[in-house]
């Protein structure tokens, strides 16, 4: 074997080496994320995180709230104007268009309801 390609082979073996330790450091690092990220989420379900809004026009006859409201972090939802069902229309009692809310919203069936409201 000459110097060429035993230097050669040396650096081939190198960077077979470094590129799957690499993948496997990438591998450990992004199975750790997603379980970082898995626990956030259900700690946020357990938490029942708020999202803070402005009720904009409410209809206990149908069970409905509008809420102009910031970004819905668990449905990712951008902030906007829109009308929500309630998962207890007796969360509405007590509650006038105009306050300032914080709430809780879930998608069950591709229906976006509010699960928890509260005045603040």
């Amino acid at each position: 074997m000459n110097y060429k390609t035993l230097t050669l082979t040396l650096l081939l073996g190198l960077a077979t080496h470094t590129s799957l330790q690499a993948e496997e450091m990438m591998s450990h690092e992004g199975h750790d994320m997603n379980q970082m990220g898995d626990m956030q989420q259900m700690e946020g379900m357990k938490e029942g995180v708020m999202t803070k809004g402005i009720i904009t026009r409410i209809d206990e006859a149908n069970g409905k709230v509008g809420i102009k409201h910031e970004a819905i972090a668990n449905l990712k939802m951008p902030p906007m104007t829109m009308v929500f069902r309630v998962a207890d229309p007796a969360l509405l009692k007590d509650l006038k268009v105009g306050d300032a809310v914080r709430f809780h919203a879930e998608n069950p069936a591709g229906k976006l309801t509010v699960t928890a409201i509260q005045r603040g």
